[in-house]
């Protein structure tokens, strides 16, 4: 029972989280048997269960389903056991970028509980407080009923980032606003620009429609993949891989949001941070005010760093803007700065042959 004071969403809500990936930019944290969403932040709790927990009450837990390919299938299905029904994890046979991934799962979705709200969201932000996201979310929920249209979630930038999507605000529409148009990872001097304009959002990459409203948008944009999405849905295992091979799509956000004109957003009323990177977990959690340390640390005279240990003591002396992390068969230790260039090692291991640390 949802208590009392707490925002109800408008009708039968469902959620879609979009768990793929392998978070390369996260090794040796995040490896092919323990993908990025399943990576703990604190010790307690991944992304992927914080993700869960945020949505309830306003979504009920027998409407959350989680999207994988079905190679992590042993991982995630672990991970949602008596979190949510089992049968909510939906496999796809192979990852082909989000537009496809949005459309089968939907399609399931509709299947299952017939036409009504969707809220789509990666698995992997890093949001607080959680009662905050709620809110907003339940403002999405609503415009997207009330005016058929997909509604997006933009974040007030707190900086000028050339790593992250933005929004611009434009007529206001019942709660929310019309949006004028996107702009994907500007320049600086661009970013800083539109960051003191003050009419530029972050893109938070959250979308929130009805079946019915993403049926249209698909059947308007990509024809062919509005027509594959419900036979998706009734296939068995090798009709439906042979299928989804064949589908070749851009991300949902170019082959619909850039191109519609039906997209509406609400602004978020919670801090937001897309962890893509070691340093954007850093500064999620609170690295620009001190150090970010998890498991046994101990830091002395230094500064900017962050340190995860898996088991044993991390002693850092004298040193200054990295990130060091120790995993039972592998450390890292990176400028943090270069965070980005993670991936870079994992490619080097796979040149190498040293799959066995993937």
């Amino acid at each position: 029972m949802a208590q009392s004071g707490l925002p109800k969403a408008p009708g039968k809500a469902s959620a879609l989280i979009i768990a793929g990936g392998k978070g390369t930019r996260f090794w040796p944290a995040s490896r092919e048997n323990r993908p990025k969403p399943l990576f703990s932040i604190d010790e307690g709790t991944t992304l992927l269960s914080e993700t869960i927990g945020r949505l309830q009450p306003l979504i009920s837990r027998d409407r959350i389903f989680v999207l994988v390919t079905a190679a992590q299938k042993k991982a995630f299905a672990s991970a949602i056991e008596g979190v949510i029904p089992v049968g909510n994890l939906i496999l796809e046979p192979e990852g082909r970028g989000t537009a496809v991934a949005i459309a089968y799962g939907a399609a399931l979705i509709r299947k299952r509980f017939g036409e009504g709200l969707l809220a789509v969201m990666p698995a992997d932000h890093y949001i607080a407080p959680a009662s905050g996201f709620r809110n907003t979310l339940a403002k999405a929920l609503g415009l997207a009923s009330t005016e058929k249209a997909i509604v997006v979630i933009g974040v007030t930038p707190t900086r000028p980032d050339t790593g992250y999507g933005y929004q611009e605000i434009g007529a206001t529409i019942g709660g929310g606003y019309r949006v004028k148009r996107f702009v994907e990872k500007p320049d600086f001097a661009t970013a800083k620009k539109m960051v003191s304009s003050k009419r530029f959002l972050w893109n938070a990459g959250m979308f929130v429609m009805t079946t019915a409203t993403l049926e249209a948008e698909l059947r308007q944009h990509a024809p062919t993949l509005a027509a594959a999405a419900d036979k998706l849905a009734t296939l068995k295992v090798s009709a439906l891989a042979k299928l989804y091979h064949q589908l070749d799509f851009d991300a949902f956000d170019r082959v619909v949001i850039e191109r519609t004109s039906n997209v509406l957003g609400v602004k978020a009323d919670f801090s937001w941070h897309d962890v893509g990177t070691w340093e954007g977990l850093w500064e999620a959690m609170g690295g620009r005010e001190k150090n970010v340390t998890v498991g046994n640390v101990l830091t002395l005279e230094s500064d900017g760093v962050l340190a995860h240990s898996n088991s044993r003591l991390m002693v850092l002396l004298g040193v200054k803007d990295i990130v060091v992390v120790d995993t039972p068969d592998a450390l890292l230790v990176i400028d943090r700065t270069r965070s980005q260039d993670t991936r870079r090692v994992t490619e080097e291991l796979k040149r190498l042959g040293l799959e066995k640390y993937l």
